[in-house]
């Protein structure tokens, strides 16, 4: 090989070094004025908030509670101390915040709906299907039935509210028919649901288990004048005049 030739292939591997060099320090610097950017700099940061979702809450119920703290990159933000923070409001059954690059905070609430309610401490409380009571009315609402738990210990109480209410539920979406000849709802343990329907006619329903062949049972039983129904069993159901 010759000196030239040798010369020439030296110089060559240098610039490929340089040019690899040059490269990657290219890199090194997009990446880190990216992160800048993204994580540091106020170009992409926190300038408005939307909500979503309210029906009895208002926006800037839900923007307080939010606490979103505007001027913070969205790559820093938390967006699970935003939802703690807004699901403790009481009314709320979920709740999703996002980022929605550049500049906003997007908050979605799924409001609680409410299937009954209760007496408590002489104030009317609301209850939704999960048996959650979450909110003081001035009056009973229309519509609605009341729920009467009659344990004092608070564990079953609520197991028994639980059930009463997702039963309630459930007769709402599922079975019309049977929901508006509804008008109480008592028990007092979680397996004691008893109905009261229009006539002064009484059903034992037990838990919430076996929603459907319960159903079925007491339409047809219905057919039949009495007035107790009992289809906590409903393979073996009764009725008393």
């Amino acid at each position: 090989m010759s000196l030239d030739r040798f010369e020439q292939r030296r110089r060559s591997d240098r610039r490929r070094r340089l040019l690899r060099w040059g490269i990657g320090l290219l890199v090194v610097v997009l990446v880190v004025g990216g992160t800048w950017l993204v994580a540091f700099s106020s170009t992409l940061a926190v300038r408005s908030v939307e909500v979503h979702g309210v029906r009895t809450l208002t926006t800037k119920q839900v923007e307080a509670r939010a606490e979103v703290p505007v001027g913070r990159p969205l790559a820093r933000l938390d967006t699970v101390a935003i939802e703690e923070r807004v699901s403790r409001i009481a009314r709320v059954q979920s709740v999703q915040v996002d980022r929605s690059w550049p500049h906003t905070v997007s908050i979605t609430v799924t409001e609680r709906r409410p299937v009954a309610w209760i007496r408590q401490d002489g104030r009317i409380r609301v209850v939704d299907r999960y048996g959650v009571d979450y909110r003081t009315v001035r009056r009973a609402p229309r519509g609605l039935v009341e729920v009467t738990v009659g344990s004092f210990d608070a564990r079953k109480r609520q197991q028994a509210l639980e059930e009463s209410a997702a039963v309630v539920d459930q007769l709402r979406r599922e079975q019309p028919r049977l929901a508006r000849v509804l008008r109480s709802v008592s028990a007092d343990t979680k397996d004691s649901v008893t109905l009261g329907l229009t006539k002064r006619r009484t059903v034992v329903w037990g838990s919430a288990d076996k929603f459907d062949d319960k159903a079925a049972v007491l339409r047809a039983l219905l057919e039949i004048r009495a007035s107790r129904y009992d289809v906590s069993a409903p393979e073996q159901p009764t009725t008393k005049k």
